[in-house]
């Protein structure tokens, strides 16, 4: 399914956005508070270095990126006073509140000072954000995918933009996950459904006008 998606790809940069969901201190550096094994899968993959690819020819063609980072007040009041398990976990490490560097993407990634950045507080872009109407007023019908993790920020945003009438790009090198159980499970099963799912070569190569 993916390789028959791949063929297909054309990307306007007019109306297209490059989505960069949760690149920050706490999940891809080594002083992260919940990076975990991240940083291996990271390296191992190269995932940083085929987002950076994607960044920099995203950027030469002009096109809107959106960074989103999970940032919360001082005292988490975004938070439900009786959270989910994930949420739970996530305030018993204290990460995530805003002003801290472990919200802050990481220095392979950093925004330009003209590139915006969207705040949340669960695992979509779009939820109780202001994504969606930023996106409506630049004019955006689809959106490119990159982020951590892949099963959570990565797949319920693609649920939010598809629910949202956003045709949706994954790409499948630009994401990862805490294992390969769960990165590609949601890759093979949920996201070809939601869009198309291609990698960072074939993304690139859509967006300079080659045919693959």
């Amino acid at each position: 399914m993916e390789k028959k998606n791949e063929a297909a790809i054309t990307i306007d940069p007019a109306k297209t956005a490059l989505l960069m969901l949760h690149w920050q201190n706490d999940l891809a550096t080594p002083s992260g508070k919940i990076a975990g094994n991240v940083l291996e899968r990271l390296a191992a993959a190269h995932t940083i270095e085929h987002t950076q690819a994607v960044l920099k020819a995203t950027r030469e063609k002009g096109m809107l990126v959106i960074f989103v980072n999970g940032s919360h007040r001082p005292g988490y009041p975004e938070v439900s006073a009786k959270p989910s398990p994930l949420m739970d976990s996530l305030l018993r490490a204290g990460i995530g509140v805003r002003g801290s560097r472990g919200t802050e993407v990481i220095d392979q990634l950093k925004p330009l000072d003209d590139e915006i950045v969207v705040y949340n507080y669960s695992t979509s872009g779009f939820c109780y954000t202001d994504l969606d109407i930023i996106l409506r007023n630049k004019g955006i019908t689809d959106i490119v995918l990159t982020g951590l993790v892949t099963n959570w920020s990565v797949e319920s945003t693609a649920r939010d933009g598809a629910n949202r009438g956003y045709f949706i790009y994954i790409l499948k090198d630009c994401c990862n996950s805490l294992s390969d159980e769960m990165h590609n499970w949601t890759l093979t099963n949920i996201l070809p459904v939601l869009g198309v799912v291609l990698d960072s070569k074939a993304y690139i190569a859509a967006l300079q006008g080659q045919v693959r």
